[in-house]
């Protein structure tokens, strides 16, 4: 995949979309696949928003239950399956713990009718049925978890990911179906004619260069920055959004081999005790943000910390102080807009939004649900542009799927392979093939030509010096933090020196 700014401005788009997040990278793919000609942007790197700091979670989300959103959790429950045929390397199923205690919100038989509900609602999709524990089995299989007032509790089963590059696949995916894809490209303004949008102009960032990107049909795919970019094409409708932040914290491995959903002693909201890359995903936060905070300037406060710490301590020990904390992220998830007052009951579900000028604007929607969003986006676009093709991603294979192989079986002979031909520990060798897929063999062939470039960025990560240079030449990373946040995940728990 290369970067191709040139490519922008040589011929009349049917569709260019603003937003390289999942929810563009999806409707790219989709558009693309159906054979449509397809323009992509962002101004910053792709997955640099909402879609690099999620909680990691490929779920139905059980709480939406609770508020009778049985249509979403079915669709999602659906897209989860899909997305663990599809891209196996970057999507796994990961088992939950869910305790009982002694006075929660929610009582021991409103959960287990959940989660039967949950298991019907996901049919031939479901990983594994649900099943409860007695609080012995809980103890043996979470020795670390609050004994005090424990009733016992229930395992089942959601999916764990690798969000932005679950959204790099997903791009690269439809740059290989012939859609011309570009980061560090910013929307600064449109032209019209008869009231209509026809060409989007915008300023290169690199090459600090002025382009005018023609199409017949232009898709908002912004996310938090949604309606600013519905301000810049002239439609004043009023906001859009209400969105509301989710911070995270990462702290040192805690021995935790099942993720854990439990309710916050303070307000009773769910949050997430996760296994992820060797450590340990502590969220997430759900809260308004005030008028003056955008999403270009989010940051993770003390009262963030202070909330996710309380939460994680109430229900483990030993405990977790702030100076344990590796690292943290936020986000700014773009909800649709409600009278609610509390931003748990604000709806994840999706819309897309036509305005006057021709303007398509993706609203709302969660990061599971992506594929079926963007099948729901470009059928919509294609009834105005008068293009009937059907969508063709419910069983595309994402970029780096073994295509002949089941995931298993590819995973044991590439890491075997490895070990033989290049001499790399079988850690390594996992790392690569679960972040690459089918492309880890070319990393590594690439690395080898490198002087050092099959060691360790850093001694106790898997983190191949060699990496940066396919992330540069393969995937389009630029800038230190496309490396560092994106094209892997060193970023956020060590300090190393990952420019090209």
């Amino acid at each position: 995949m290369q970067r191709n700014v040139d490519a922008l401005t040589d011929e009349t788009f049917d569709l260019c979309i603003i937003g390289g997040g999942i929810t563009g990278a999806g409707a790219a793919l989709d558009a693309a696949s159906r054979g449509w000609r397809v323009a992509l942007i962002d101004k910053g790197d792709f997955a640099s928003g909402t879609s690099s700091v999620s909680s990691k979670l490929v779920h139905g989300g059980l709480r939406y239950l609770e508020h009778g959103h049985f249509g979403l959790v079915r669709e999602a429950l659906i897209e989860r399956g899909r997305l663990l045929r599809n891209a196996p390397h970057l999507v796994e199923p990961l088992p939950f713990l869910l305790p009982f205690y002694v006075g929660q919100r929610v009582a021991p038989w409103k959960w287990r009718l959940g989660l039967a509900l949950y298991d019907f609602l996901a049919g031939t999709e479901n990983i594994a049925r649900s099943r409860p524990l007695s609080v012995s089995r809980l103890h043996a299989i979470s020795p670390t978890l609050q004994q005090t007032d424990l009733l016992g509790g229930v395992q089942y089963f959601d999916a764990r990911m690798d969000d932005a590059r679950l959204c790099l696949a997903v791009i690269r995916t439809a740059a290989k179906h012939g859609a011309v894809v570009t980061n560090y490209v910013e929307a600064i303004g449109f032209d019209k004619v008869n009231e209509t949008l026809t060409t989007l102009h915008a300023h290169d960032k690199l090459q600090a260069k002025a382009l005018a990107i023609r199409a017949r049909t232009f898709l908002n795919a912004t996310g938090p920055w949604a309606d600013a970019l519905t301000r810049l094409a002239g439609d004043q409708a009023g906001p859009l959004l209400q969105p509301t932040k989710g911070a995270h914290l990462i702290a040192p491995d805690r021995g935790h081999r099942f993720a854990h959903l439990l309710l916050h002693p303070r307000d009773h909201r769910v949050f997430f005790v996760i296994p992820w890359n060797n450590r340990t995903l502590i969220g997430t936060t759900d809260t308004h943000i005030d008028a003056n905070t955008g999403p270009d300037n989010l940051a993770v406060t003390a009262d963030d910390t202070a909330y996710l710490l309380d939460a994680y301590n109430q229900f483990f020990s030993p405990g977790l102080e702030t100076t344990d904390i590796l690292g943290s992220f936020v986000g700014l998830r773009p909800l649709i807009r409600s009278k609610s007052g509390e931003p748990s009951d604000l709806t994840r579900e999706f819309r897309l939004q036509r305005a006057a000028s021709g303007l398509f604007t993706s609203l709302g929607g969660k990061y599971t649900t992506y594929r079926h969003m963007a099948e729901t986006i470009i059928d919509g676009i294609g009834k105005s542009l008068g293009k009937r093709r059907r969508c063709k991603t419910a069983e595309l294979r994402l970029a780096g799927t073994p295509i002949d192989d089941d995931w298993q079986t590819f995973l044991a002979r590439t890491v075997l392979q490895f070990e033989t031909e290049f001499a790399i520990a079988p850690d390594t060798s996992r790392h690569l093939i679960q972040r690459y897929g089918t492309d880890a063999l070319a990393v590594v062939q690439r690395a080898t030509q490198l002087t050092a470039g099959l060691q360790r960025v850093h001694p106790d990560e898997p983190d191949l010096l060699g990496e940066r240079v396919w992330q540069a030449e393969e995937e389009m990373a630029i800038h230190a933090d496309d490396f560092l946040l994106r094209r892997s995940r060193i970023g956020m728990v060590r300090k190393v020196d990952f420019s090209p």
